[in-house]
């Protein structure tokens, strides 16, 4: 069962903590692609950071957490 991540007397969406580790992940995925030159296929590298962003939201709620 999903509930409020509590920090002081602010509660805070458990999806807050997914979003922030799968933006941490993407981070660490472009640094990977940029290591390896694969990012140069890469026509929208915004767009594609967003799209790796969103890939991981959906399998770290989907796999990890489970809400």
């Amino acid at each position: 069962m999903p509930h409020e991540l509590a920090i002081g007397d602010v509660y805070f969406s458990p999806l807050l903590l997914v979003v922030i580790y799968a933006v941490i992940a993407a981070w660490v995925t472009v640094g990977l692609l940029n290591k390896t030159r694969l990012s140069r296929l890469i026509v929208f590298p915004s767009v594609t950071f967003l799209a790796i962003a969103l890939l991981y939201v959906v399998a770290i709620d989907a796999f990890y957490l489970r809400f």
